[in-house]
């Protein structure tokens, strides 16, 4: 999804805010909540939604959503005008306010359902698909990963034309062969990927060829049959 206002274009699946000036920086977690808050407009958005969206079992104060709100309204808006794009509702939480135009990306030529990826695990496996995949529990937006150590919101994984694997400021950590993540990092066929105390090894799902249905090969995981 990609939500144009003013000079500027939100490009959800990628990730980026762009301005007719070029890049504009903005935080992972600043980010997300500008994303939250163009998601549930024109309705507003309580504190309580955004403590829950944004840091899932984890308490924070105040003044780290204020500081959050501060960055995207520096990075977002005009100086030169005295309204915000990110509105204050007094005694509920923020809203964003303005005219917003929103667009899908073209049609995917992928086969709807038919995964790109796979974590495979002892005795879990995790379908991917093409384009961003949350990883969690609880939630209805997100990949159910069944393991006791999981976050609500713990981890991304895009798919394109590289993969990425981010953790979503989870309780128990997202590691990539054996080093914790801080940051996003490129997600390589044959992997190892931890989420929290679940193992896996990321799997990509070679390309069919005409005659031929795409499969994993039964040796890269003999429990499937």
């Amino acid at each position: 999804m990609k939500y144009t206002f003013g000079s500027l274009c939100i490009d959800a699946d990628a990730r980026t805010v762009t301005s007719t000036e070029g890049a504009v920086h903005l935080t992972r977690k600043a980010f997300d909540l500008l994303l939250l808050l163009l998601e549930r407009r024109p309705n507003a958005v309580s504190k309580e939604q955004i403590y829950s969206h944004l840091w899932p079992d984890t308490f924070v104060a105040e003044s780290a959503l204020q500081t959050l709100v501060h960055e995207i309204r520096q990075a977002i808006d005009d100086r030169d005008l005295q309204q915000s794009w990110i509105c204050t509702v007094h005694g509920i939480g923020y809203r964003f306010a303005g005219q917003v135009l929103a667009s899908h990306p073209a049609p995917s030529t992928t086969q709807p359902g038919r995964p790109a990826a796979w974590l495979l695990g002892e005795s879990i496996r995790v379908a991917l698909h093409a384009g961003e995949n949350i990883l969690g529990r609880g939630l209805e937006e997100v990949i159910e990963v069944e393991a006791p150590t999981i976050s609500r919101r713990h981890a991304r994984i895009i798919i394109g034309d590289s993969v990425t694997l981010e953790d979503l400021g989870s309780k128990n950590g997202t590691w990539l062969e054996d080093e914790r993540l801080t940051a996003p990092r490129a997600l390589a066929d044959g992997d190892v990927v931890r989420l929290g105390s679940a193992r896996f090894t990321f799997r990509l799902v070679r390309q069919p060829k005409s005659t031929e249905s795409t499969e994993i090969s039964r040796d890269d995981h003999p429990q499937i049959k």
